[in-house]
């Protein structure tokens, strides 16, 4: 997924969720430098979008880190970890809410 850059005199908009039915956001915020995620859900598919500071993610067990730069899609069954400097703020935006027995720890 991409992230989409509207600007003009007044402001700087970025859509990040385009076409896909969200039922759940929710904002991490990284009170120091830290490591987040390294699960996958059976039912539930997640986006991310790095508001601000630094991390990278890596979406599969044999994956490389990838700088969070745009958009981060998890569908389903994929493994997703971040690596988030102090004071990092991550947005995820998701298919269902959230439930503790969907979340399968790798």
């Amino acid at each position: 997924m991409k992230s989409y850059i509207h600007e003009d005199s007044r402001r700087k908009l970025i859509e990040w969720v385009k076409d896909y039915p969200i039922r759940s956001c929710k904002v991490i915020i990284a009170k120091d430098d830290c490591v987040v995620g390294d699960h996958y859900h059976n039912h539930k598919t997640e986006l991310f979008y790095l508001l601000s500071g630094e991390g990278e993610y890596q979406l599969d067990i044999d994956g490389d880190w990838k700088p969070l730069t745009d958009v981060v899609f998890a569908p389903k069954g994929m493994r997703h970890i971040f690596k988030l400097r102090k004071d990092s703020v991550l947005l995820s935006a998701a298919s269902k809410p959230f439930d503790s027995k969907d979340e399968n720890q790798i």
